[in-house]
């Protein structure tokens, strides 16, 4: 059996996450102002699609990182560039999207060609294009033309054809490794060290959830709404430390395909968790939608989080009776929700209801 060892997560790829998380926070603008009291589709499409750009751009950086980053000094250049590339992506998301597009897709570009550099130089050691660098530079090079062809429809005028060619870049990204697989060889894929990096990632991301919610804590009236939204974050917090950091076995050989995928969605659903509760503090969004909003979110993540289930250390296993308990306060917590969707209080309480229930039966699996 092979001896798995833990890659170091140096304090550059940290500085790096930070860089990231700051992108994905500025996306709350794109639908923390509603329309009608709701947020408009359009938004919340454009708002999904470029998280999921984002998001992927992150994972394209780590996972070389992950598999040959040594930090020479040719890849601490080309991470710096693609660092200022993704502070001037994170300035141009705009809900006008005229705006937006061409700088965004440029930027995207930009980022994506070090990461192919970064491949490139690592293939060019190897003297061969038949393995996993190989593999990279391949699906990279597809993506970045799909991106070109973005920066060119915008250019002549196509904007909402290009946001769809935008589409095409993301499905493309997220599919062809399982198409164009090369010689890949999984041991090249540190699992203690990538899981270190989703976790960072998510920690940072609840940390934005908290800022974004420190609205909520007025010391000239003090009330238990700050308290019971304290709760459901740290609880919401505590069950994904639960299920990823201590139910996971971490030393394992693995594609690591279900926790990345995983991730995108975590990361999603807790940003989309601290918009609902943004707009519960302005009142200025329908609370019907707000409720939905905010239910679909907990239930993205708790899904998300417990797909990694198969990622469990030997002996731990999730019986069907736990399964139903967590659905269980999910339905009751929900229900609170819906039934008073005018009173604050319960609203927070029935969130609670979902998050503390839920920790509480992972907690027993420790």
């Amino acid at each position: 059996m092979v001896e798995i060892f833990k890659k170091e997560v140096k304090l550059i790829e940290l500085f790096y996450d930070l860089i990231f998380v700051y992108a994905i926070s500025r996306l709350t603008s794109l639908i923390n102002e509603p329309a009608g009291h709701i947020i408009p589709f359009g938004n919340l499409f454009v708002y999904l699609i470029t998280s999921f750009v984002i998001l992927q751009a992150w994972l394209y950086f780590t996972n070389y990182v992950n598999r040959y980053g040594e930090w020479k000094g040719y890849e601490y250049v080309l991470a710096c560039i693609n660092m200022i590339a993704v502070i001037f992506m994170a300035n141009t998301i705009s809900t006008n999207m005229e705006q937006m597009l061409l700088p965004f897709n440029i930027s995207m570009l930009i980022m994506l060609l070090t990461v192919v550099g970064l491949y490139s130089v690592r293939a060019y050691e190897e003297k061969s294009l038949a393995g996993a660098a190989g593999n990279s530079i391949t699906i990279l090079s597809i993506v970045c033309t799909i991106y070109a062809i973005a920066i060119f429809l915008t250019f002549a005028g196509y904007h909402d054809t290009a946001i769809w060619v935008d589409v095409v870049a993301v499905l493309c990204g997220a599919f062809l490794p399982f198409f164009i697989r090369g010689k890949f060889n999984k041991n090249i894929i540190n699992f203690p060290h990538l899981v270190e990096r989703f976790e960072l990632l998510t920690i940072i991301t609840f940390g934005e959830a908290i800022v974004g919610m420190t609205h909520f804590f007025d010391v000239n009236n003090l009330t238990m709404i700050p308290i019971l939204v304290f709760l459901v974050v740290i609880t919401m917090f505590g069950c994904y430390v639960v299920q990823i950091h201590e139910l996971m076995n971490h030393f394992r050989q693995e594609r690591s395909l279900r926790l990345m995928f995983s991730h995108y969605f975590i990361i999603i659903s807790i940003n989309l968790m601290t918009v609902a509760f943004e707009l519960l503090h302005s009142g200025h969004v329908d609370p019907l939608f707000n409720a939905v909003l905010l239910i679909v979110s907990l239930i993205v993540f708790y899904m998300s989080i417990m797909a990694n289930k198969e990622y469990y250390a030997d002996g731990v296993i999730l019986s069907k009776r736990e399964v139903m308990m967590m659905v269980f306060f999910v339905v009751v917590g929900s229900s609170i929700i819906l039934l008073f969707l005018n009173d604050i209080h319960a609203f927070l309480l029935g969130t609670l209801v979902i998050t503390a229930g839920n920790l509480a039966v992972l907690l027993k699996k420790i």
